[in-house]
């Protein structure tokens, strides 16, 4: 028996697989991965003697006489991933990865609510969605499955692709090609072939791939593929409409019927539309998917409309992009004219893009009729703003002290900011 199937014959025992011995998993197994900042094989004995885990697997050579229970390779990591190949190869339910710049979590979270109405469905859990995550996925996903939902991020070229050859994904989509993650894509190119790495694999494997019919960059980029298309217009295979005058829910039409969300913005349309179109494609029955969008409530820190006393707040403090950061200016400016205020925070990964993407976001600002911009981040805090209605903040800390001794009247607040800064601090200030 070679090493793979001596650790899957543990794993069919266990409980499933982890990596972090501060959340311990009864019965799990531990693999000792090693980071910038720590080594999994530090722990590893620790997880074995605290009784959580059923078996260990260390690349520690020093440590492999230690326990009974330790199953000693070369590389974890790459272990790790070849046993979620290993494994992936007994599901016998699609898979369906998913990516793009904005949107990926909400729409895989939308997706498995409509499916999760027919099927045994298991998806990636937050936002672990990276070389070490997708293979957690698919390890924690039981045989008996019947649907399993995989979100996938990258921010360099071949990370896609990699992440495919583990998963194998039978359908696939892209929520939208952004400017995100520009320095290590080097560009919008970048992105566009490095996200587009999903549709290659579903081409060359026979997979189905889904795409937004109205959003062209897709279109163009999808070239003499095949693709299950949905959106506005005639040629959409699943045709969606959209009530924009519905100022309380996003409201769609699909297929004759009504579709009601709480979800604030309009750029989620293109999100719902998405799980929809994928659960009618499965046979979900419409009712099923009403009920779905209808209850869905928005994840933590991601486009939440809060009421604080006699305040509307947007947060929107997950993450930030150059495309996301302009689509949720625009869209709060449109839903709430009056009486409003922005903070926005720095956006990260942009390289040589650093400057000028932050630029253009308040040369954005100065178009638009808002009562009052904050920014908060050294990248915005060195761009000069003339206006007298802007205030910059170095730090969150710096703001929070600020806003202890002024009183913000303003009734409508969209908070915006990449996750390091933490502007949901905010919200027990406002």
């Amino acid at each position: 028996m070679g090493d793979l199937e001596k650790i899957y014959s543990v794993l069919k025992k266990s409980s499933g697989v982890y990596t972090d011995s501060r959340n311990t998993l009864q019965n799990g197994l531990f693999f000792a991965l090693t980071g910038e900042k720590f080594n999994g094989n530090d722990f590893a004995l620790e997880a074995i003697n605290a009784g959580k885990a059923i078996g260990a697997v260390i690349d520690n050579p020093k440590l492999r006489e230690k326990s009974n229970k330790f199953i000693y390779v070369k590389d974890t990591l790459k272990t790790l991933q070849n046993l979620a190949s290993f494994h992936r190869q007994r599901l016998k339910c699609p898979v369906f990865s998913l990516t793009g710049s904005n949107g990926k979590t909400t729409t895989k979270e939308l997706l498995k609510k409509i499916l999760n109405t027919k099927y045994k469905t298991y998806s990636t859990i937050g936002n672990l969605n990276n070389h070490i995550g997708v293979p957690l996925t698919i390890l924690n996903t039981p045989i008996s499955a019947e649907f399993l939902i995989i979100e996938m991020g990258a921010n360099h070229l071949n990370e896609i692709k990699k992440l495919c050859e583990i998963a194998k994904p039978s359908h696939g989509f892209i929520t939208n090609f952004g400017l995100a993650h520009l320095k290590g894509f080097g560009g919008k190119e970048g992105v566009i072939k490095g996200k587009s790495e999903l549709y290659d694999f579903l081409d060359l494997s026979g997979g189905k791939i889904f795409v937004n019919y109205n959003n062209k960059d897709q279109i163009k980029q999808l070239g003499d593929k095949k693709y299950i298309s949905f959106g506005k217009g005639l040629k959409a295979n699943f045709k969606i409409e959209y009530n924009y005058e519905n100022k309380d829910n996003l409201e769609l039409y699909f297929k004759g019927h009504k579709f009601l969300s709480s979800l604030y913005g309009d750029y989620n349309y293109p999100n719902i539309s998405a799980a929809l179109a994928v659960g009618y494609f499965f046979d979900v029955p419409i009712q099923k998917m009403q009920s779905s969008i209808k209850s869905y409530k928005s994840m933590k820190n991601r486009s939440q409309l809060i009421n604080i006393n006699d305040k509307k707040i947007i947060l929107d403090a997950y993450n930030a992009n150059p495309t996301s950061m302009d689509c949720a200016i625009k869209n709060f400016e449109i839903r709430f004219p009056n009486d409003n205020l922005i903070i926005i925070g720095d956006m990260l990964e942009l390289g040589k893009y650093t400057k000028t993407a932050h630029q253009k976001i308040v040369d954005l600002t100065k178009t638009l009729s808002l009562k009052k911009v904050i920014t908060v981040g050294k990248n915005f805090f060195e761009i000069n703003k003339t206006p007298n209605h802007f205030i910059k903040f170095y730090s969150t800390d710096e703001l929070i002290n600020y806003l202890r001794s002024k009183k913000i009247n303003e009734k409508h607040i969209l908070i915006k900011g990449s996750r390091s800064l933490a502007l949901e601090k905010l919200i027990n200030i406002l």
